[in-house]
């Protein structure tokens, strides 16, 4: 009876010591745990007047990513890409974009949107093609100059 209980608190121990190993290797280990950040519009300096004020948008945005050439899926690369553009991390098909675009200190309006163009996808992760790709955003083809956003859905064909 004495060499069961050990036996059974052997097993709760080793029980105990794979799920806290399973823990770790959750929260540090292989997936990151980035999370969206809400887009956020910066002026400096902050008490200055409106035409003396440098502007940025900022957010930390994600999307799922899948491109295919010729029917075929294309390997997208963990770590592929610069990081002030459009690029990947440690998860699988997941592109993140985080980064600062000007605004206009008048209006608070974005200047200029290409930087997050679907079109810029490709050339931001080093994908070369010939011909004209398809850009399929949540299931609808879009055109080219469709600012991709946070939790959107992207398959992008050629060839």
């Amino acid at each position: 009876m004495k060499n069961q209980f050990k036996a059974i608190i052997v097993l709760a121990l080793i029980i105990i010591a794979v799920g806290f190993l399973f823990y770790i290797a959750k929260s540090f280990g292989g997936e990151e745990n980035a999370e969206s950040e809400n887009p956020l519009t910066i002026c400096q300096p902050q008490n200055a007047s409106p035409e003396q004020q440098n502007c940025y948008w900022t957010a930390h945005i994600h999307a799922t990513i899948k491109i295919t050439k010729s029917g075929g899926k294309v390997q997208i690369e963990f770590e592929q890409g610069e990081l002030e553009e459009g690029h990947t991390h440690a998860e699988e098909n997941k592109l993140h974009w985080h980064g600062l675009l000007s605004v206009d200190s008048q209006t608070k309006e974005v200047i200029d949107w290409s930087p997050l163009y679907v079109s810029k996808i490709l050339d931001n992760l080093g994908i070369l093609i010939e011909g004209y790709p398809k850009y399929i955003l949540n299931g609808e083809e879009v055109n080219s100059d469709y600012i991709w956003q946070d939790g959107d859905v992207i398959e992008i064909q050629y060839g």
